[in-house]
């Protein structure tokens, strides 16, 4: 169904109803604000009422760009975890691999070429054992 209201008239009544919302959250309310602007940028060929919506919800699209820099950060942060916890299974299961050749009776250098790791790394894992 297609509404026979201006979109220019469509953003202003959401600019509108988005800053009479008592409720949103500071980090989601600017973000809504943000997106308000984006539509105003893209969509509002009047000047003056550009300025009005934007003057209404902030005006300013430093919002949207924190938002998404701590979206990115957040993320960011999440697949350094997940690399340093696969890191971590890595050098564990090197680190039994380790030990179980020594028990086997090979020789520090058979263990580093046949585990693919240097010859420190063999010294130390079999040093904390």
């Amino acid at each position: 169904m297609k509404s026979e209201i201006k979109t220019d008239q469509l953003i202003l009544d959401s600019a509108i109803m988005i800053t009479n919302i008592p409720d949103l959250n500071s980090e989601i309310g600017q973000f809504v604000k943000g997106v308000i602007l984006l539509l105003c940028d893209k969509f509002v060929k009047n000047e003056s009422l550009n300025k009005v919506i934007s003057n209404l919800v902030g005006g300013n699209m430093k919002i949207v760009e924190d938002y998404a820099q701590r979206k990115v950060d957040e993320a960011n942060l999440e697949f350094q975890k997940v690399l340093r916890a696969k890191d971590d299974e890595l050098i564990k299961s090197k680190r039994n691999i380790v030990i179980n050749l020594d028990n086997e009776g090979f020789t520090i250098s058979d263990i580093a070429k046949i585990a693919d790791v240097s010859l420190d790394f063999v010294n130390e894992t079999l040093s904390k054992q």
